[in-house]
């Protein structure tokens, strides 16, 4: 019973609402864009206040810290694929695969209109990554 409630629900999903037009890129971009902005300012800085003499550091302060850092370079990436796919959009690059200049699927770019990737290129990078991480 579960599993026909379950394939019920991902078949009531349907695609993703397909974008348009450039226009409406733009605009989700631009959305984005301030909504990272907002993010990365609303974090503060994120430096180390003064040392006042020898301190103690907790662990548990350090590792704080670190992801603190993590989550400010993810958000900083975020901003930068913004910016990309605004300027692929501006120079009619918009849409292609940066590696292979092959069409993204516009399910693909429904998802994320700041995708600069097929999914082919996109899992070979991934892979590439992964290789490099072992």
């Amino acid at each position: 019973m579960m599993d026909g409630i379950f394939l019920q629900t991902i078949e009531g999903l349907g695609d993703p609402p397909l974008v348009t037009s450039s226009c409406e890129v733009w605009e989700w971009l631009e959305s984005e864009r301030e909504a990272v902005v907002h993010e990365i300012q609303a974090d503060g800085p994120l430096c180390q206040p003064p040392a006042q003499g020898p301190q103690e550091i907790e662990v548990s302060d350090e590792t704080d810290r670190e992801i603190d850092w993590h989550h400010r370079g993810q958000r900083e990436a975020r901003l930068r694929e913004i910016t990309e796919a605004e300027d692929r959009l501006m120079d009619g690059a918009y849409g292609r695969c940066k590696d292979c200049g092959t069409s993204i699927d516009t399910r693909r770019l429904a998802a994320d209109p700041a995708v600069a990737l097929c999914l082919t290129c996109q899992q070979s990078a991934e892979a590439e990554v992964f290789s490099c991480t072992l």
